[in-house]
């Protein structure tokens, strides 16, 4: 190499790496003018236009210095990244193995191979990768932070967050790289552990915006919504890049139930980046949740995200047989297979399939695995760990299972992987949402046919196909029978009617709270109880007290709790009288409970959507007549059996007779119904493809 050649090297160098990308560029161009082909230029060239983004001209400058630098495993790499950036992520794989055959245990490459195997599903083969990095560099942060992760995701939730508290370690004073192991915490499930380090990336510098938004979310996530807000607050007035931050203040103001500021904060963020997915399904969400809302409005809203936001594919062939009685293999896709009210109404269902006829997979994106997880594992016949994968890899794992049914369990929900439904999956998919998912994809949506009751299928209220059930899909798991019903309140001597309200603050629309008022106004000496976890914090009580306030609702015929544990809710439903589901939204778990505890609830089934799911409900044990179809029929409902104490006493008494008398409440009876639902949709896919 001549001397003006180490001349121009050594300048482009100290300009590559004193980032001055233009300056580096004529540099190295000059030293290929003087040096054509010479494969260490070509080399520093290529790695310089990856970091530009300009992929094209940079894979042909690797690919021209690779015949000279083929055993080099620097040059490997920087090939393999650059392959990646242009999508091209299995050629990108085989260099970064080329290069540690070639070299050995190469750092670089067994920490970029064990990246991009995680979204492939190979979570061991990573495990194994990134152990061999960390047993060469005990030290390297980006390695320990992905171990963790990898680790965690495996279920090795001790090893995970050692490898993480290590990782923190590693990231020394840097703000930056101690808030990256917080935002992990926050996501695997630890919002206390994250909490401390980001007040410790805050002690080192206390403007630091993401230290603010990670320490905002870790206190939400535990409840402390004031703090939070405050925090959130000073983090938005300190950046321009505002679109996180009001994630988190949208997702508070939802769970404290106001709907205003979660809307205006919502669309104001789209009007400026209207490519967010999670912002505009948040804000489907929170509008679905308004008893002004129109079903058809929610139906148009619905597709249009799935349009804008879902990824398009072409058909793909399926290897299914098509063999109408054979035995089926359904599929549910869920982040919700662990600790969440899914579990209570759902896994009697999976734990009485027929397995004769039903072969039942599970793919669990569940970020944090715990003991109910595991009630889940037991139950399926095939388990698969899909969180952080690549959906377009969970797609291509449910076709080699060759699932025949994909159920979507949990509506919709934007923590899931939604796009793999975009993607067909599965020959036949269905949803278990009241409310329609608006994806062109999803072809049915199975719910008890009161759902599907009214004029809401006329009205084009759904994208999919209903698929009615006379009973189920959800019913509650076995409830406690030893504990009892309590007497009826009102009957006791107190002389006063309590009503109650467990619910989600976000399903309170301000149209329930003005029929609460008018409830309150007509039964004298009468008291609303409101029960939610975020109750426990001041800023969500002020939320509601206002709201209801504004309904005219005085403070001193309300009742509030706040956190109420496993073992205290018989003493908590011991209060109430009667039960009011909010519209036109509810919490379906809560009135299973509220039932079991002999409590009746009115309920308001219109043609929003998800307003019916109380008639169902009330329907399978005979109380149809409890659901009103206006809000004036609500109030006088209520009223009604607020002044027949002997007779809301009879129902309390003889609540759980209804209950256990009733087909929807009978395991069996739901899942075989829920079965021949799966077949009628199987047998219509086989005859449409021949």
């Amino acid at each position: 190499m001549s001397d003006q050649l180490k001349t121009l090297l050594r300048r482009g160098l100290t300009a590559h790496e004193g980032n001055r990308p233009q300056e580096a560029e004529k540099i190295y161009r000059a030293a290929l003018d003087l040096s054509p082909g010479n494969a260490e230029v070509e080399h520093l060239l290529a790695t310089l236009l990856t970091g530009l983004g300009r992929h094209g001209e940079a894979l042909d400058l690797f690919e021209s210095c690779l015949k000279s630098y083929a055993a080099n495993p620097a040059v490997r790499c920087n090939y393999a990244i650059a392959l990646e950036s242009t999508g091209q992520i299995d050629k990108a794989i085989d260099q970064f193995k080329q290069a540690i055959s070639y070299h050995g245990d190469f750092p670089t490459a067994l920490y970029h191979l064990a990246r991009l195997e995680i979204p492939r599903g190979h979570l061991g083969q990573a495990v194994d990768l990134l152990g061999r990095l960390l047993g060469l560099k005990p030290n390297h942060y980006e390695g320990l932070l992905l171990f963790g992760q990898a680790l965690h995701d495996l279920g090795q939730e001790e090893a995970a967050l050692m490898s993480l508290e290590h990782a923190a370690e590693a990231a020394g004073i840097s703000p930056e790289l101690i808030c990256r192991v917080g935002i992990s915490l926050l996501r695997l499930g630890y919002p206390k552990t994250a909490q401390d380090l980001f007040q410790r990336a805050l002690s080192i510098d206390a403007k630091y915006v993401p230290g603010l938004r990670g320490l905002g979310q870790s206190l939400a996530h535990q409840g402390q919504y004031a703090k939070a807000i405050a925090l959130l607050k000073t983090a938005r007035r300190l950046t321009k890049d505002t679109d996180d931050i009001d994630m988190v203040l949208a997702d508070i103001t939802l769970k404290c139930g106001d709907l205003v500021a979660t809307i205006e904060t919502l669309e104001a963020l789209l009007k400026t980046s209207p490519g967010n997915a999670t912002a505009d399904a948040l804000l489907i969400r929170a509008k679905a949740k308004l008893a002004s809302i129109e079903g058809t409005s929610h139906a148009k809203a619905a597709k249009e995200w799935a349009k804008h936001h879902l990824p398009i594919a072409a058909k793909p062939e399926f290897a299914n047989s098509r063999q109408a009685d054979k035995r089926l293999r359904i599929g549910w896709l869920s982040p919700f297979f662990c600790e969440h009210p899914s579990y209570k109404i759902l896994a009697a269902l999976a734990r009485h399939l027929n397995r004769h006829e039903i072969e039942l997979f599970l793919y669990s994106a569940t970020p944090r695995p715990d003991d109910v997880t595991r009630s889940w594992q037991v139950m399926a016949d095939g388990w698969r760990e899909v969180c952080g994968q690549d959906p377009m890899q969970i797609a291509d794992r449910i076709r080699k299972d060759k699932v025949d049914i994909l159920i979507d369990p949990c509506g919709a929900h934007p923590t899931q992987p939604i796009e793999v439904f975009a993607l067909k999956a599965a020959p036949v998919q269905a949803s278990l949402s009241a409310i329609t998912t608006g994806i062109a994809e999803m072809d049915y949506l199975i719910g008890h046919k009161d759902v599907f009751s009214g004029s809401s299928v006329s009205n084009k209220m759904f994208s999919e196909r209903p698929q009615p059930l006379a009973i189920g899909p959800y019913l509650p798991i076995e409830l406690d029978d030893a504990l009892p019903v309590a007497p009826l309140p009102a009957a006791v001597g107190t002389e006063i009617i309590r009503f109650g309200c467990i619910d989600r603050l976000a399903n309170i629309s301000n149209e329930t709270l003005n029929c609460f008022a008018r409830i309150l106004n007509k039964v004298k000496n009468s008291r609303i109880v409101i029960q939610d976890d975020v109750l426990e914090d001041s800023y969500g009580a002020k939320v509601f007290l206002d709201r209801a306030r504004q309904a005219g609702i005085k403070r001193d015929r309300l009742d509030l709790a706040g956190k109420v544990k496993t073992e205290d809710r018989a003493a908590l439903y011991a209060q109430i009288d009667i039960g009011l589901a909010p519209f036109p939204a509810i919490s379906l778990e809560n009135y299973f409970e509220m039932l079991w505890f002999g409590i009746p609830f009115v309920s308001l089934a219109n043609d929003r959507p998800g307003s019916r799911l109380g008639l169902a409900l009330l329907g399978d044990i005979g109380l149809g007549a409890l659901a009103a179809e206006t809000e004036k029929g609500y109030v006088d409902k209520c009223v009604m059996l607020a002044s027949d104490l002997k007779a809301l006493a009879s129902i309390r008494e003889n609540m759980r007779e209804r209950i256990r008398g009733s087909r929807a409440f009978h395991p069996p009876a739901v899942a075989a119904e829920f079965e021949e639902a799966c077949r009628e949709m199987w047998q219509n896919w086989c005859r449409e493809n021949p």
